[in-house]
């Protein structure tokens, strides 16, 4: 009986699949009741060690790789707090799908990483939220979107 071991897929291959699949499932608006229709479907970013990059082909062993949204309202969408049509939970879904694709391969999970940069820092810093109780503890919590850790096994 001779025993075969698939390789790991290349991370790019990886990040492009889930990328692909936070696309499709994400919620798109229509004008003129929504301002930026398809905002926030065309704003997941790939992050590498914590820097925004557009490709992770420069990807080492050992190597952060984050999947996230910028936009001031992901994480509403991804815990259903917005009144949508669509189903929420875009990135949990895509976790699921891409664990069953890679399988042990890889390790995709859902986490919520801290985003400090786009409208959410504004966002955080001026809601009515930062302001009750330890107001540094309440931005830094406002500015975590959902994300998908992406990691070699």
């Amino acid at each position: 009986m001779k025993i075969t071991f698939r390789a790991a897929p290349p991370m790019d291959e990886v990040v492009q699949f889930c990328l692909e699949t936070l696309r499709e499932k994400s919620p798109v608006g229509t004008a003129p009741e929504d301002e930026h229709p398809g905002l926030y479907r065309d704003s997941h970013l790939i992050f590498l060690n914590g820097g925004v990059v557009k490709d992770v082909l420069g990807w080492k062993r050992g190597d952060t790789i984050h999947v996230s949204n910028p936009v001031p309202y992901a994480r509403k969408i991804e815990t259903g707090r917005m009144k949508m049509s669509l189903p929420a939970h875009v990135y949990e879904q895509t976790e699921q799908i891409a664990r069953a694709r890679f399988g042990n391969q890889v390790s995709v999970r859902l986490v919520f990483m801290p985003v400090r940069f786009s409208g959410i820092a504004a966002w955080a810093s001026f809601s009515k939220l930062s302001r009750a109780g330890n107001a540094k503890a309440r931005r830094d919590w406002l500015v975590r979107q959902p994300a998908l850790l992406i990691t070699s096994r």
